[in-house]
């Protein structure tokens, strides 16, 4: 069966193009063996030595990077919630607006630790997590904490 095929170019940086370069029709079992050989013949000057990325038109398109962008824009949003949950819980007031951070502070013990900050000085309000020794035990916690959060 014949299905039809996106030619995206790869730039060096190794990000792929928004939009496909061109599209061809062939067979799923050698549509790259078509490409290199029917289709790229037919690019001039540089796009002869190009990389490419050809994924076959009728599945998603989405770049890697916008899946990537996806997922940690949703895990922000859910961090976000799960620290503003902590401090209502804390029952935290401030005369100010607060934030949350990660911070490596002198208050923490010049340790990793989730906290509750004063917005626009970055002031540390009072810690929301425990003290971490490494910034990777302190990025564990919270997707621990994020994932356990209904």
């Amino acid at each position: 069966m014949n299905y039809n095929w996106n030619v995206y170019k790869v730039f060096k940086n190794g990000k792929r193009a928004k939009a496909p370069l061109t599209e061809f029709e062939a067979a799923e079992d050698n549509h790259l063996e078509y490409f290199e050989n029917e289709v790229k013949k037919n690019f001039n000057g540089s796009l002869k030595w190009s990389m490419y990325e050809v994924i076959r038109s009728d599945l998603p398109q989405e770049r890697a990077a916008e899946q990537i962008d996806e997922e940690q824009e949703k895990f922000s949003k859910e961090k976000i919630r799960a620290l503003g949950a902590m401090v209502k819980r804390a029952g935290i007031t401030h005369t100010r607006p607060m934030s949350t951070a990660l911070v490596y502070y002198a208050e923490s013990d010049w340790k990793w630790q989730w906290a509750a900050l004063e917005s626009g000085t970055s002031k540390y309000v009072q810690g929301l997590s425990p003290k971490f020794s490494k910034y990777s035990e302190a990025q564990e916690w919270i997707e621990t904490i994020v994932s356990s959060t209904p």
